[in-house]
Order: C-alpha cells, then sequence, then structure tokens
C-alpha cells in the first residue's frame, strides 16, 4: 500500500522521527484545504489546522515509510504526540474515512483519485481558538520569552504556500515574514 502524508506545518520543517521516504521529500501539490492559525497548542504556539472558516491553500505531502494505514497512523500519532484519534486518513481501496464526519471527504477523494496513492493520513487536530481568546494579533504580541520565540518561530518557518489570512495579517502586523 502506498500512503502520502499530508502537511502544512511544522510537519514539514520539523518532521522529527516520522518515518518517510526523504528521497521523494515533500511534494508541493497536495490536496487544497481549508487551513488557518486556528489553535494553541501545548507549548503557546498559534498553529494551523484544518478548520471551516480556513483559507483554501494547497497542501504539500510526503510518502511514508509504512506499508499499512494502521502503521503509518502510529507512525504520525507519535511524532504529533497525540492519540491516534488525531489523525485522520483515507483508505482508497476500501473507500473508508477515519473520521467518518470529516467535512472535507470530496477534496481529498477528487485528489487522491488523481494520484497512485492506496491511502492518506493527515492530522487532524481541532480548532481550540475560541476557547482562548479573539484577537491572534494581541496573543501573538503579548507572548513572552521562549513561548513567543516558538510561536514566531512555527509561523517564520510555515511553507511559504500556506498564505492563509491570519498569516497575511502576522506578517503585515509583526512582520513575520516567512523563512523558508
Amino acid at each position: 500500500m502506498k500512503i502520502a502524508i499530508l502537511g502544512w506545518g511544522s510537519l514539514i520543517w520539523q518532521s522529527k522521527e516520522l518515518k518517510f521516504n526523504q528521497e521523494f521529500g515533500w511534494k508541493k501539490d497536495g490536496v487544497k484545504l481549508p487551513i488557518e492559525f486556528a489553535r494553541i497548542s501545548n507549548n503557546g504556539r498559534l498553529t494551523l489546522v484544518i478548520t471551516q472558516g480556513g483559507t483554501e491553500v494547497q497542501t504539500l505531502y510526503a510518502l511514508s515509510n509504512f506499508k499499512t494505514i494502521d502503521e503509518a497512523v502510529l507512525d504520525l500519532a507519535v511524532r504529533e504526540g497525540s492519540g491516534r484519534k488525531s489523525i485522520g486518513f483515507y483508505d482508497k481501496t476500501k473507500n473508508e474515512f477515519s473520521d467518518v464526519n470529516f467535512p472535507f471527504k470530496d477534496k481529498i477523494k477528487k485528489w487522491i483519485d488523481q494520484t497512485d496513492f492506496d491511502a492518506v493520513i493527515w492530522t487532524n487536530l481541532k480548532e481550540n481558538w475560541t476557547e482562548k481568546t479573539k484577537d491572534r494579533i494581541e496573543y501573538l504580541k503579548n507572548l513572552k520569552g521562549e513561548t513567543k520565540t516558538l510561536a514566531e518561530e512555527y509561523i517564520r518557518k510555515t511553507p511559504k504556500q500556506i498564505r492563509t489570512e491570519y498569516r497575511k495579517e502576522i506578517e503585515n502586523q509583526l512582520n513575520w515574514t516567512p523563512t523558508l
């Protein structure tokens, strides 16, 4: 089974122990999904997630070294420091989605049908922005020390093609422009 791993944030530049085909690398013509800075991570960074209110951007993808969805999902969950339930997947050979309520199934199916992949996996962490605060720029401005450094690094190192509405605003107001 040939499995694609979708990415749009730190997975691209900080893969850690993720097992993917280094020679294949990260391709820039992944599925277009609505992505936005809409999650506060455990270390305080403002991070990107798939969200209804996001900007449709072209994701990136890599080739997993694993040949089964279970192994590939576990590998991505370990890299993300999360449980398996926070990893979405689509198995084209079975026409099976997890999460079954994933709102962008058609986009995934249309993309994978144009590839030779049998399955695709992605980080499916939920938006938690509204639980924290409302103004993203103010949130970022008020960060201190290491938390601010990590937040700025995440935003600056996010691939240039991930041009969300909030990224544009962050660049304009904080001058946190892309470094990669």
